[in-house]
């Protein structure tokens, strides 16, 4: 165990250090900007060895770029789990200098909540997610303008997709006032740049899918295509760090909620607790299961007769990622059915194969 222990509670521009030996005496304490200098300076002038310090942060914006800053020097840094490391949140006293004496004696006494520092590998892969999934919803906010301008006018494209073919067609024969037909032009040719850049995002994501064994293992399921498989593996990094396939539900807040009272146990909703971005890729994958799926499409067919299409949804995305995991331990492809022609296999069976 380090000897110093340093809590920041880190902001854009700056971060509260506070610094304690095991004995809980205080070294240092005070403001220190958030620059790469500031921070070399900061480390050069304690009287102790960088190596000897153990530091805590919370997962703001810039967490990933300073914690290599510290790491560099020696300094091992924990990422700390802001919902639960729950006496920052009650403090009575809540501001910096505070939340920084708490960080740091919580890692004095190795009672600190930590989450999941990313290496800088999975940092970029969900970089590049996220920077597509920003041109999308982008350009859905630009289509949605321009479908703005058509109802100020009282215009109704005759297709689905205005976008489409047939929809570009009839677009430039409808009369504009000149400045609506100026801005329809302009936006016309945004969505096409941005196009452009969406189909070579798309290329990127198709070769690291393609080259990433995990993400192979997982577009073996029908319906998982590279982009899903690639979120995926983006979102649970590690799939070590999760011993039971329960853990990497919980993570993805696709496990229900439960309150005890009185001896009883009731089960609720979802706790929607963990990494949004992967709870909602995989009921956008449960979306796509059709029969092929085999086993997954019986689960989902017997859950939504007993207690519909929403709920069914939900749980075959927590059995779906019970079989991601199962698949990536053994390196297995998926089957649909068990081999010998069994049309019943249940996820249970795949986590004892895995296990055992």
């Amino acid at each position: 165990m380090k000897s110093y222990h340093l809590g920041i509670d880190l902001h854009k521009s700056f971060g509260y250090w506070t610094i304690i030996d095991s004995d809980k005496n205080k070294l240092f304490q005070g403001k220190v900007p958030t620059t790469e200098r500031d921070t070399l300076k900061t480390l050069a002038s304690l009287p102790i060895n960088s190596c000897d310090i153990q530091a805590g942060i919370e997962p703001v914006s810039q967490w990933g770029w300073f914690a290599e800053i510290l790491e560099k020097q020696g300094v091992e840094v924990k990422l700390i789990d802001p919902a639960k490391t729950k006496l920052i949140a009650a403090s009575k006293l809540k501001h910096d200098k505070v939340d920084s004496e708490i960080i740091a004696d919580l890692l004095r006494i190795d009672f600190v909540a930590t989450a999941y520092l990313a290496p800088q590998a999975v940092r970029d892969l969900r970089e590049l997610l996220r920077w597509r999934m920003f041109f999308i919803r982008l350009r859905s906010s630009i289509k949605n303008r321009v479908h703005s301008v058509l109802w100020k006018h009282g215009l109704e494209s005759p297709t689905t997709d205005l976008f489409g073919k047939k929809g570009r067609a009839w677009l430039p024969q409808q009369t504009f006032h000149k400045l609506y037909g100026e801005e329809v032009t302009s936006l016309m040719q945004t969505i096409d740049w941005m196009n452009g850049q969406i189909k070579e995002l798309d290329i990127l994501v198709k070769r690291k899918a393609e080259t990433d064994e995990r993400a192979r293992t997982l577009m073996t399921i029908p319906g998982v295509a590279e982009l899903t498989a690639l979120t995926i593996v983006a979102e649970v990094g590690d799939f070590e760090r999760f011993k039971t396939p329960e853990q990497l539900a919980s993570y993805a807040g696709l496990v229900s909620s439960s309150h005890s009272s009185g001896g009883k146990m009731r089960f609720g909703h979802i706790t929607r607790k963990g990494s949004p971005f992967l709870r909602s890729i995989m009921v956008e994958a449960a979306c796509q299961i059709r029969p092929s799926g085999g086993y997954l499409y019986d689960f989902y067919e017997r859950i939504k007769d007993r207690k519909g299409a929403k709920t069914a949804r939900v749980a075959l995305a927590r059995k779906m990622l019970t079989v991601m995991w199962c698949l990536v331990k053994k390196k297995e492809p998926f089957l649909a059915h068990f081999l010998g022609g069994s049309g019943n296999m249940k996820s249970g069976d795949l986590v004892a194969r895995v296990v055992h």
